[in-house]
This record gives structure tokens, C-alpha cells and sequence, in this order.
């Protein structure tokens, strides 16, 4: 497809990928809490007037393709009572959001001909938001209602009034208010920087130019896709994975199924195989389904394609009511996270059976990870943490997969451990790669994180954990004769008396007492005795793999010639 006025359309695209950006770092440079400062689980977009995406910042992908259905949802119920000033506020699982701690901001941008242009939008986690547990989410929630106050697209501001009934509910229902809203005004002056320089754009231009341009990126978008799909083998491709167990009926595994069908330039995405909705929190509301649906189409695309709405234009989403990837209301949701991760290696694991080199070994998607509430040694404060460690990436055809990375849809950053001791009564003893976690192939899969915390203080702390693929038979598998990666798991150490800790639980932790997160690695991809024996070594010295690995797993590795202080590790 050509675009109309080819220079203008770029020159507007780049223009609105900077405002977008611009308001990525504004959020970043202004939020209170670890998890949007440093863990970095938020993200910007803008939108046209349609509530369709036109561009954004790349940061939390499970989030941006979200983020237009929670602004349609707000659209439908405010399209014609909106003004210059107004805020709108949303989390609603069942009314376009994901899952109640993801708080959507959006403001309606108007140019100087009074005419609505678009919205700036930004989402964030909130690190609590009520309900029944420290940190809201955990698999054991059974409904919404145990998970904070759902907001169906509110007024936060009102014509550049602030609502204190709006406030004032959120402050009553979460555990440390200053910080949520220190948030909630992060985003919304993030919002607000959009707006100004949207507004900005459209009077230079000229809104009809602008929407014209916006609608040209679309449809280009659109075309570039079905171009690429055009280009993928007719047929059906199918793939499958396994949640450990929804929280609830422990050990029952819950299978996440995807049946993609090419014909042509389109493009149908069929979950109707996955499991039934479940009892614990574990359900994927819509939008995160087409969030991860979006992403691996994204997968696909060159680099300069425009990440908008268009994208998803020949794709076709299949997901019956009451599916695990369209439950009913009141399903739990809070940790759908673990749920589309787990979708998102399923759909590029089928993709890759109708594009040959295109894919790799299986990823760890199992988002290790606690939270907990607790006293801030600087103020005496009640706070609360959610921490994570990131697992292994798959090996591919041609390269080692990475080590310590918060994979496909998720994207968050490691918090540093003198956040956490500054904040938080609690000790980071170990951060460290684990060694021979990932698996062992012609190309290794990437390695996990393992974290270790040490309560501090005269009080105990109550954890809520939670982490995937536990089970060595749904970690993160190998291909073409690779070896799975580690399993994932949590422990505790009682005064030198180690146990595992349930998978998905709560347990007591006392001072002194030491909790210990270890992610699992990557799958392998080729025979382990084919890999070089300049990789292994390096392996070696970089402690990535043990001795007893390397004799017994790659004792036939010799295929390489290069010495130890030549050899570099390829995942460095």
C-alpha cells in the first residue's frame, strides 16, 4: 500500500512516537512506587478519536493493546459528555480492563478548533489496590470483588476539577494511599504531556491533516500485515501449553491451546481448546487475550511496521464466554499475567511451525515472584512490595537464549537492591544467575534468577508467593533434541533448615528467616553434543555451567577449536 502524502505521514508518525515517548519518561521521572520507578510495569500510548491505537512508548506489551479497549469502554459511556480538563479513570476487568491493580488514565485532546483529535493514555500497576491481600493479586482471590474497587470508567477530573469523592474512595480502600496517588498524579500528568503536545501537532498541522495522516498509519499498518501473513503457507497450525494449576485445585494443570488458521491474508486465532474459565485467579480477560494475540503478530513484522490498532485488522480472535481467555463475570483476574505469558510462548511456538527458523525453544514464563506487607524503616509506614526474579529466554537455530529477562508480554526491570533495603525491612542476599538452569543444547537455553531475602526487624512478614512452571514437566522445553530448562520454585530458610515453599501460598516469614526466589531457564535447541567446545568452555569460565554439566552433559562437545581465553559467551 502507498501512503497518500508519504513524507507528511512519516513526518507525523515519528512526531507522535516522540509525544508518546515524551510521556514515558515523564511517568517514569515522577511516580512513587518501586514498581512503576523500577520495576518499570506501566506504559503510554495515544489514540484518535475512535479510541483506536496510533502509537506508543514499547514497554509493557501486555499493556498497550489493552489500553484501546478500556478506552472504547470509556468512549461508549462518556463520548458525548467530554471536555477540555476532564480525566478519565478505569480498571474494570469486565468493562475493557485487564485486571484491577492496572489502572488506565486517559485524556480526551482537543485542538484549537475545539475538535476532538485523540487521547494520551497511560496505564500502570499499582503495587496494592485493596482487596482481601497485601499487593491484591494472588491465586487464591475467587472473584473480582476480593480484588480492590473496580472503576467503570470514572471522571477523576472534571473539566480541570478534581472528583474528591473519587479520591477519597481510593485512598479509603488501599493499604498506603500517599503512594497510590502519587501514582495515580504521575499518570496523569504523563497524560496531560500528551495532550499539550498532541494539541500542539494538531494546530500545526491541522487536525484534519492530522487525522488523515492517523488513518493513513492505520490502514498502512493493516496492509503491511496482511502482506506478511500473505506470505506465511496456507494451513492450521496448533500448539499447546500448561499452567502448574489455577491456585485453587492444586496439581490440576490447566492447558492453554491455540489453533491458527492461514489462508490467504488472513489470519484466525482460535482458543476455543484451552481450559474452561477457573476457580482461582488465573482468567484472561479479553483485552489481555487480544494483547497477546497482538504481540505475537507483532512478532512477525519488520521493525518500521507502526505498532497501531491496523495490525490487528486481518487477524480474526476466536475465545468463547466462559473460556479461560473470556470468563465470566465475577472470575478472579488477578493473575492473568501468568496466564497470557503462558499464551503468548503457546501462539509464537505455533506461529514458528509455519515459518521454519522463525522460532525457538520454549521460554520460561512463569513470573516468579512475592509480595508482602510491611514496615518502611525510614518512616514506620505500612508498605508493600511486589518482587520478582526473571528467568531464561529459549536458545534459537543460531544463538544461546538470554539469560535473566522478564520474557515475552511482561518486560519489567529488576528493582535494585538498595531500593529494597532503603525501603524495606528486608536484606537482598543473593542475586545471581543459577547455574546450569538453562537447557543444555547445540544452544543453550538462557539462565534464571535466583533472589534471596532476609527478613530484618523485630517483625514478621506475611509473603504471598506465586510462580509457574514449577513442575519439571511444563518447564520451558527444548526443541530438536534440546534439553528442557529448570523448573522454577520458591524456598525458606529457617535457621538453616531449608524447605520449599507451596507454589502459589502464603506463609509467615519471621526475622532472620530467609526467603529464596529461583526462576527457571530456557530450553535447549540442538543435541548437546554438538555444541562447540569453545562454548562450553566459556560456559565454564563464565560459571554459567558446572564441571559435572560439562563432562556429563557436553562430554562429546569437540567440535570447536578455539581456546578458553578466545571463547566469548554468546549471551554476554
Amino acid at each position: 500500500m502507498k501512503l497518500k502524502d508519504p513524507v507528511g505521514t512519516e513526518v507525523i508518525r515519528h512526531a507522535l512516537e516522540t509525544i508518546a515517548e515524551e510521556m514515558r519518561t515523564s511517568l517514569y521521572r515522577t511516580a512513587m512506587t518501586v514498581v512503576v520507578k523500577d520495576m518499570l510495569d506501566y506504559s503510554c500510548a495515544l489514540f484518535d478519536a475512535r479510541g483506536h491505537l496510533v502509537a506508543t512508548a514499547l514497554d509493557i506489551p501486555s499493556l498497550l493493546a489493552s489500553m484501546g479497549s478500556s478506552l472504547r469502554a470509556a468512549i461508549e459511556k462518556w463520548g458525548k459528555d467530554l471536555h477540555p480538563g476532564d480525566v478519565l479513570m478505569m480498571n474494570h476487568p469486565y468493562m475493557g480492563g485487564v485486571h484491577t491493580s492496572d489502572i488506565n488514565i486517559f485524556v480526551p485532546v482537543f485542538a484549537g478548533d475545539k475538535k476532538l483529535v485523540g487521547f494520551a493514555g497511560t496505564i500502570a500497576h499499582h503495587v496494592d489496590w485493596g482487596g482481601r491481600l497485601p499487593g491484591t493479586c494472588a491465586t487464591s482471590n475467587r472473584s473480582v470483588f476480593e480484588e480492590g474497587v473496580m472503576y467503570p470508567a470514572v471522571k477523576l477530573v472534571e473539566a480541570g476539577v478534581p472528583n474528591r469523592g473519587v479520591y477519597d474512595i481510593i485512598a479509603a480502600n488501599v493499604r498506603n494511599p500517599s503512594m497510590n496517588l502519587g501514582d495515580l498524579r504521575a499518570q496523569v500528568a504523563a497524560a496531560r504531556t500528551g495532550e499539550r503536545r498532541l494539541a500542539r501537532l494538531a494546530d500545526r498541522r491541522g487536525s484534519g491533516a492530522l487525522t488523515a495522516a492517523i488513518e493513513d498509519l492505520e490502514s498502512y499498518g493493516a496492509a503491511r500485515t496482511r502482506a506478511r501473513i500473505a506470505e506465511l503457507p496456507d494451513g492450521i497450525f496448533e500448539a499447546e501449553g500448561f499452567l502448574d494449576d489455577d491456585g485453587a485445585v492444586r496439581g490440576r494443570p490447566v492447558r492453554v491451546h491455540a489453533r491458527i488458521e492461514i489462508e490467504g491474508d488472513r489470519m484466525v486465532v482460535d482458543l476455543s481448546g484451552s481450559a474452561d474459565q477457573s476457580i482461582g485467579a488465573v482468567n484472561c480477560p479479553m483485552a489481555t487475550t487480544r494483547s497477546a494475540v497482538h504481540y505475537a503478530v507483532k512478532c512477525l513484522m519488520a521493525d518500521e511496521v507502526p505498532f497501531n490498532e491496523g495490525c490487528m485488522q486481518p487477524v480474526e480472535l476466536i475465545a468463547p464466554v466462559g473460556n479461560l481467555f473470556n470468563p465470566h463475570f465475577p472470575a478472579a483476574t488477578s493473575v492473568r499475567h501468568a496466564t497470557s505469558e503462558r499464551l503468548a510462548d503457546v501462539l509464537t511456538g505455533a506461529l514458528a511451525k509455519a515459518l521454519p527458523g522463525f522460532g525457538s525453544a520454549g521460554w520460561f514464563v512463569g513470573w516468579t515472584n512475592f509480595s508482602c506487607e510491611s514496615r518502611s524503616p525510614k518512616h514506620q509506614d505500612k508498605v508493600v512490595l511486589l518482587a520478582n526474579v526473571a528467568g531464561g529466554a529459549g536458545a534459537t537455530p543460531s544463538h544461546d537464549g538470554g539469560s535473566a529477562l522478564d520474557v515475552h508480554l511482561a518486560n519489567c526491570a529488576i528493582i535494585p537492591a538498595e531500593t529494597v533495603e532503603m525501603n524495606y525491612p528486608l536484606r537482598v542476599e543473593r542475586y545471581e544467575l543459577i547455574r546450569d538452569s538453562g537447557g543444555a543444547g547445540r544452544f543453550r537455553g538462557g539462565l534464571g534468577v535466583r533472589a534471596d531475602y532476609r527478613v530484618l526487624g523485630d517483625e514478621p512478614i506475611a509473603f504471598i508467593a506465586e510462580t509457574e512452571q514449577a513442575n519439571p514437566d511444563f518447564a520451558a522445553a527444548g526443541i530438536d533434541g534440546g534439553q528442557r530448562g529448570s523448573a522454577a520454585s520458591m524456598w525458606i530458610d529457617r535457621d538453616g533448615k531449608v524447605e520449599r515453599l507451596d507454589d502459589k501460598g502464603e506463609v509467615v516469614v519471621h526475622p532472620g528467616e530467609v526467603v529464596s526466589m529461583r526462576a527457571g531457564g530456557g530450553g535447549g535447541f540442538g543435541q548437546p553434543h554438538e555444541r562447540s567446545r569453545s562454548l562450553v568452555e566459556a560456559d565454564l569460565r563464565a560459571g554459567w555451567i558446572s564441571e559435572e554439566a560439562a563432562e556429563a552433559i557436553y562430554a562429546h562437545g569437540s567440535t570447536g577449536s578455539a581456546s578458553v581465553e578466545e571463547a566469548t559467551p554468546p549471551d554476554r
